[in-house]
């Protein structure tokens, strides 16, 4: 049975019932009814697709759709069995956004949530919150261990800017969200920027020889461009 206690500090809201499924596929209705003493208070979302809108390209969220989340450490403990929730993240606001039992998008507060994970399809995206230039916020975790390797994501939006000036025109006539990364590679809990290029990768490394011996091995079989894919793969050979 899961403590609404546990789960209560995450998602507040008073006398509103929450739909969902527990990790063992047991369907349940999660109530915060009893909540509303903790003071936590509720943010509402007027979000009700996060398709892209007409004539713009890319998005801020991270799926196009509701995805299903998992709570995976709050209060600095580990949840051992978690409530699923449908939801999504806006990763231009780094703000999760939960599915209510009345079909309405919401706005939790997890101020004491650590780490969460979504899965989509064959797709899963886990995050961790973190400091980074002074603020809290919440990062994509690529992969996990001694060393951990996560990636910031920016998110832009750029509106249309077409010029016709006859015989010459210029911009663009469709709105745009433009997305850039960040990559830290962590060990504790301190971050350090790092470039998807091989050497100054394997220099992030430079204080810990036996890891850059481990990455270096990885790296001397691996054929592929050095890219996410090839920074997350070396992070876990080093971490075996």
């Amino acid at each position: 049975m899961i403590k609404t206690s546990l789960l209560s500090a995450i998602f507040v809201l008073a006398c509103l019932a929450l739909r969902a499924q527990d990790s063992l596929g047991l369907s349940q209705t999660v109530s915060f009814r009893n909540a509303v003493s903790n003071n936590l208070g509720v943010r509402f979302s007027a979000v009700f697709s996060f398709s892209p809108k007409e004539n713009t390209v890319g998005s801020p969220y991270l799926y196009p759709e509701w995805g299903r989340l998992w709570i995976d450490s709050m209060d600095n403990k580990p949840v051992a069995r978690s409530v699923v929730y449908d939801a999504n993240i806006d990763l231009e606001k780094n703000m999760v956004i939960v599915k209510g039992g009345d079909g309405k998008a919401y706005v939790p507060e997890v101020n004491n949530v650590q780490a969460f994970h979504f899965r989509k399809g064959e797709e899963e995206n886990a995050f961790v919150a973190m400091q980074l230039d002074g603020a809290n916020k919440f990062v994509e975790q690529l992969a996990g261990g001694k060393y951990r390797l996560v990636k910031e994501a920016k998110v832009t939006f750029h509106p249309a800017d077409f010029v016709d000036k006859g015989m010459v025109q210029s911009g663009k006539n469709y709105d745009e969200y433009k997305r850039t990364y960040t990559y830290y590679l962590v060990k504790g809990q301190v971050p350090v920027k790092v470039s998807l290029r091989r050497k100054q990768f394997l220099d992030a490394l430079g204080n810990d020889p036996a890891a850059q011996a481990a990455a270096r091995k990885f790296l001397a079989d691996y054929h592929g461009p050095f890219d996410e894919t090839a920074a997350r793969l070396t992070i876990e050979a080093v971490n075996k």
